[in-house]
């Protein structure tokens, strides 16, 4: 794939992680996705108790297990993460599901949040994701996609993950005043919308911060021939 369309691909699921953030529910649908790489049966079967902070070596971790055909897999998450979902949850049982969508809405809530020009559903957003780990990979990092999905070599890919995946080093969220700029600029470019009360209700930032990113020199990137 081509550094341009893998480029595109990025803002898209940037796109995805940042407009759903204003139904704490889909967002961490679509966290979860993202983070973890879940399927929609996994996401199906999750309950609250399937979360939680371990301790291996004298290091905390972030976890989720995730379960599809009767098959388990125990799956780092990151923080933001891991605080999205416990916070949707809160006054459920440890046994009581997180997630109470079926596969097509969960298929519509990604498609809702998709650009316009580009509709993804769950398939395609975490064949994407695997799109963007397989390019940040480095020489013999082979190998832990696949471990990842199989819930093995866990501290090994706990490394990769917190090295290169863009969901655990914030580059998927607002946080980081370059980063949010960034995709303000673009999302501005790409819809042709510059009024800052429109952007940010539409994504949900302060019209305070946007206004300071639309007054910025710098340019978004147009992705529309791409």
């Amino acid at each position: 794939m081509s550094p341009m369309n893998l480029l595109r691909m990025e803002f898209d699921i940037h796109h995805i992680a940042v407009l759903s953030r204003k139904v704490p529910e889909e967002h961490a649908l679509v966290r979860l996705i993202l983070s973890a790489l879940a399927t929609p049966e996994e996401l199906e079967n999750l309950v609250k108790r399937d979360l939680r902070i371990v301790q291996r070596d004298g290091l905390s971790y972030y976890t989720v297990k995730l379960t599809a055909g009767g098959k388990s897999r125990i799956s780092p998450i990151d923080a933001k993460t891991y605080d999205a979902v416990m916070n949707i949850c809160r006054e459920k049982s440890g046994k009581q599901r997180v997630f109470d969508f079926s596969r097509a809405e969960m298929d519509e809530i990604i498609k809702k949040y998709s650009p316009q020009d580009r509709k993804y559903n769950v398939k395609k957003l975490r064949e994407a994701v695997i799109e963007i780990l397989k390019d940040n990979m480095l020489l013999g990092d082979n190998g832990y996609i696949d471990d990842l999905l199989a819930g093995t070599n866990f501290e090994n890919v706990v490394d990769f993950l917190y090295d290169f995946h863009p969901m655990y080093s914030g580059m998927w969220d607002m946080d980081d005043d370059d980063v949010a700029e960034d995709f303000v600029l673009t999302y501005s470019e790409m819809t042709g919308i510059k009024d800052a009360e429109k952007l940010a209700e539409i994504i949900g930032e302060n019209v305070e911060r946007i206004e300071k990113f639309l007054s910025s020199k710098r340019s978004g990137f147009n992705f529309r021939k791409i």
